[in-house]
């Protein structure tokens, strides 16, 4: 009983923090720094993961849409920060 609560705890956590990311993107553009903007996501992402993680090891419900999600967040973030996008360079280098 004590892990079906846990289980539905985490869930509701990753679920939470999924839709925290979403309103961080949809709020970039009030928001100047993009290094704030982007360390941010990655703080969730990285969260995210690690609660998927926790709730595949713990055989939470939906474990599998909720890890595919967080791993999409992570492929996003990546996309939108530190791909380059046709000739224009990408809003934070690496190098």
């Amino acid at each position: 009983m004590a892990k079906n609560i846990n289980n539905k705890l985490i869930q509701r956590a990753i679920i939470s923090i999924q839709i925290l990311y979403i309103l961080l993107y949809l709020a970039t553009s009030s928001i100047n720094n993009i290094y704030f903007t982007f360390w941010i996501s990655v703080i969730i992402n990285i969260s995210s993961l690690i609660l998927s993680m926790m709730n595949i090891i713990t055989k939470g419900y939906l474990k599998i849409l909720l890890i595919l999600i967080s791993i999409i967040q992570t492929l996003f973030t990546i996309f939108i920060y530190l791909l380059p996008d046709a000739g224009i360079p990408a809003s934070i280098k690496l190098f």
